[in-house]
């Protein structure tokens, strides 16, 4: 599953940031949204469902599970599975098509060099 890492805004851009495993290689990539794609994500980061003490960690994957409440509608609803240690649960997000086309790309990734000028993040 693709680990959801970052939302970010640059020059008037918007970025997510996931990191994958191809054949035992791990690596994360940055690559474009919309507007609504980063406030989804931003959604996202913001779900704590377990403690939300300082210096937590929570990690974000998206499940690869999708779907559409009415037929013909531009937002998708897709699941994201929230881990903080050994607590885990799926959340429900709405959010534009155009986002969870890309992380379904990111999941069925079979081989690095099919990113082609994706940034990598180190």
């Amino acid at each position: 599953m693709p680990e959801i890492l970052k939302a970010c805004e640059r020059d008037g851009f918007y970025f997510g940031v996931v990191r994958i495993v191809v054949s035992q290689e791990i690596a994360a990539f940055e690559f474009g949204v919309d507007y609504a794609g980063y406030n989804t994500l931003r959604r996202v980061f913001q779900t704590r469902p377990f403690s939300n003490m300082p210096g937590i960690e929570y990690r974000y994957f998206f499940t690869g599970s999708y779907g559409r409440k009415k037929a013909a509608e531009e937002r998708a609803t897709f699941m994201v599975r929230i881990e903080q240690g050994d607590n885990a649960t799926s959340s429900e997000f709405d959010g534009p098509t155009t986002l969870v086309s890309n992380l379904r790309w990111f999941m069925k990734l079979k081989d690095l060099s099919d990113v082609g000028p994706l940034k990598r993040i180190e």
